[in-house]
């Protein structure tokens, strides 16, 4: 065999590896980026009702 049927032989499976490696990143990338904007929806919806429920429980503490 060939110096150059060696190296496609070697490099070939190198580069479709690294193919994949690197869509498996971008849908990772694009994941996290998903789910980070659901974490801060949750965030925002929380610190509502944390502030709702203090309210409220003030309004039982002054009603008194």
């Amino acid at each position: 065999m060939d110096v150059f049927g060696l190296l496609a032989l070697v490099l070939a499976p190198g580069g479709i590896i690294v193919a994949l490696v690197e869509r498996t990143r971008r849908q990772n990338n694009r994941d996290h980026a998903q789910n980070m904007d659901v974490l801060r929806s949750i965030d925002k919806k929380v610190d509502k009702i944390d502030d709702r429920l203090d309210h409220h429980i003030e309004w039982h503490l002054d009603k008194d």
